[in-house]
């Protein structure tokens, strides 16, 4: 009941403004990733899959034909948030915001919720699920075999959607107990196979599963209350061998993990940042391309040689994201991620050349840095023809809070960039101005402006 009554009890008037311009800014990114992935094929398949089960509903899905209930509309919303591997991260603790914020505006659409809000349910989105998962952290042996996101991260989707739905402690209590019976089980260490699948952390069914408890919960079905706590807590169901309780009803008040949130800069697996912050640093202050390149070493965390290594030349995108030596072959070329991968570059032979000039070992301490401080520790060796050896290191990437700035300015540039070829410069403008004005708008005036005839539509273009 302590984490419910905190859900409960949060209220716009007592956010700080600088939280309040973070999960703007936060909001505005989603959604940029959003726009943007809603163009791709594999958002495009999921999409018609829901909406051919949906009868329509007052919550708008970008692509779709039509509108759809808040359960399908997040889920899809979310499939496209996760498309170009460009929305919010918590190193170690996957993408929070898209657990929940596809969630925060369907359910807020739907019910007319206004912007204060909306800003209300992301603050309850982030900070109650973070919580979760931090207090419910397994140890590094233990994460080697267990691991997920969503099955914690679906507590977001519920407690956005309670508060929005403005439910008293005692029903987003039981609604925590419903979730417990919808959420995904931590499948992480059975995804990294190929090939990968587009699902990933599969945060689009967690949206769902949070909005269908708050829903059961609302139309009178009794989940336990208790769910969190004691020996059989949640934390044994996620998978976990260790429990902090003490983290989980840590008030908002006294850290805000909304701060820790980071933007990403760049498509590709987080894991993958700090080495291409390495690359272009090089690149930037060597003056050194492609052409340049004897072969280059990169040395880091066991797991990130184990997962993002180009073992197997990537065949398709997703497969792409998670190749660091892919990633940084792009950059030499000047083909950076920033906006997205490319079908096309897969096929370019000048690409798979240099990729085969590139290795990855362990760094020795890397693996301690990443499970207990949460670091993404690299050194980048360049090795060049003409003899020199070029190296650079890093531990926390860029849009980290300890990391390289990717600020307001940043923020903002990066959402024209990604949902001005799908909407337009003017709606994109328009919905930009929206988010950042969130406290005085509504969610329908913000959403409203994107709402686009089927004309608008046919001139989107498919990713690559």
């Amino acid at each position: 009941m302590q984490v419910a009554e905190m859900v409960a009890g949060a209220s716009f008037d007592e956010i700080p403004v600088h939280i309040v311009e973070k999960l703007k800014l936060l909001l505005l990114d989603q959604l940029g990733c959003m726009i943007a992935g809603s163009v791709d094929p594999e958002s495009k398949r999921l999409r018609t899959y829901l909406e051919g089960l949906d009868p329509g509903g007052a919550a708008y899905v970008f692509g779709a034909s039509k509108r759809m209930t808040p359960p399908n509309a997040a889920h899809a919303n979310a499939q496209s948030v996760t498309m170009l591997s460009l929305d919010d991260s918590y190193i170690r603790y996957g993408h929070p915001g898209n657990a929940f914020l596809p969630t925060a505006l369907a359910v807020g659409e739907a019910l007319d919720a206004g912007g204060r809000e909306l800003i209300e349910a992301a603050l309850c989105g982030y900070e109650m699920s973070m919580r979760l998962g931090l207090s419910i952290s397994a140890s590094a042996e233990r994460d080697q075999k267990v691991k997920g996101y969503a099955s914690w991260q679906v507590y977001g989707a519920t407690s956005a959607a309670a508060k929005l739905h403005r439910l008293p402690a005692d029903k987003i209590a039981c609604s925590y107990g419903l979730t417990a019976m919808h959420a995904p089980p931590p499948f992480l260490r059975k995804y990294h196979s190929r090939p990968l699948n587009w699902l990933k952390n599969n945060y689009g069914w967690a949206n769902k599963a949070g909005i269908t408890s708050v829903d059961l919960a609302i139309a009178g079905y009794e989940g336990n209350r208790t769910i969190f706590d004691g020996d059989t807590g949640y934390w044994i169901i996620a998978g976990s061998d260790q429990f902090a309780p003490e983290v989980l009803v840590t008030p908002f008040v006294n850290r805000y993990i909304v701060e820790e949130i980071g933007f990403k800069p760049y498509s590709g697996c987080r894991w993958s940042h700090t080495s291409i912050d390495c690359i272009r640093k090089l690149m930037a202050e060597h003056s050194v391309g492609y052409q340049d390149v004897d072969k280059i070493t990169i040395e880091t965390a066991d797991e990130f040689v184990r997962d993002l290594n180009s073992y197997v030349w990537p065949e398709t995108i997703l497969d792409a994201l998670f190749n660091i030596p892919y990633l940084l072959a792009l950059e030499l070329h000047g083909k950076s991620s920033a906006l997205g991968l490319s079908e096309a570059d897969l096929q370019r032979e000048d690409l798979v050349r240099t990729v085969g000039k590139m290795s990855m070992s362990v760094l020795p301490g890397a693996e301690e840095k990443f499970f207990k401080f949460s670091m993404l520790p690299v050194r980048v060796t360049f090795y060049a023809k003409d003899g020199r050896v070029l190296s650079e290191y890093a531990e926390y990437p860029g849009g980290h809070p300890k990391g390289p700035s990717f600020a307001r300015k940043e923020v903002v540039e990066k959402f024209f960039g990604l949902s001005t070829p799908v909407v337009g410069p003017s709606k994109a403008e328009q919905l930009c101005d929206g988010v950042l004005d969130l406290e005085n708008r509504t969610v329908r005036d913000v959403i409203g402006v994107v709402d686009e005839s089927e004309a608008d539509r046919s001139r989107h273009t498919p990713r690559g």
